[in-house]
């Protein structure tokens, strides 16, 4: 039986231990009120949701949305394409690999970041990692930049893989985010992009 971890903010997250996560997050102030207003809605046709399937369809909903709302944003803070600032992201989760997850790869945009690794058997709840990730790198970057207030927004996305399939299904999404919202013809010409070494053939 999984050991399973509930921890709610705005919406509920259950976290098993040893199953991958798809991870977003984004900067603080960087979509406009109205935006995260319709976002809200798409997620509260969950509650007149009947079955599992119709729930994911509408969790499937929300994050095309909200990925392509932030990839198209132009409010807000967009400073996470500074060479230094990409570092200490990339260092930060090189942090806690092997020790809470092994990471997989990452996408860090000009105002968000995608993740992938998977849970350790005695790794911390996701939220406790995500927090010292955050935290850390808030810290750092708010250093380099000489700037001052919260750095993340506060709220995550997350996404338990289902099975083979859609792991590498989420890894190729990661990786042509940037090709995506045409920033880079490739993904490996992307600064912002981490692959663990095992599954650089592999992609390739």
């Amino acid at each position: 039986m999984f050991d399973i971890h509930f921890h709610r903010r705005n919406l509920p997250h259950i976290y098993i231990p040893e199953r991958s996560y798809f991870i977003t997050f984004r900067l603080k102030g960087s979509l406009p009120v109205n935006k995260i207003y319709e976002l809200r809605n798409i997620l509260k046709l969950k509650y007149k949701a009947l079955n599992k399937s119709e729930i994911y369809n509408i969790n499937k909903k929300f994050f095309a949305e909200y990925d392509k709302t932030l990839d198209n944003s132009k409010h807000g803070p967009r400073f996470l394409t500074n060479n230094k600032v990409i570092n200490i992201i990339i260092d930060s989760f090189k942090f806690y690999d092997k020790k809470d997850y092994e990471l997989v790869c990452l996408c860090i945009m000009p105002n968000h970041v995608h993740v992938l690794f998977t849970l350790l058997e005695k790794s911390r709840p996701i939220n406790k990692i995500m927090q010292s990730i955050k935290r850390h790198s808030a810290l750092q970057i708010n250093r380099y930049l000489k700037r001052q207030g919260s750095v993340w927004q506060p709220e995550s996305y997350d996404h338990v893989i289902r099975d083979e399939d859609e792991y590498f299904n989420i890894i190729r999404y990661i990786l042509n985010n940037p090709i995506k919202a045409k920033l880079s013809d490739s993904w490996s010409g992307w600064k912002g992009i981490y692959l663990c070494n095992d599954l650089k053939e592999t992609i390739e």
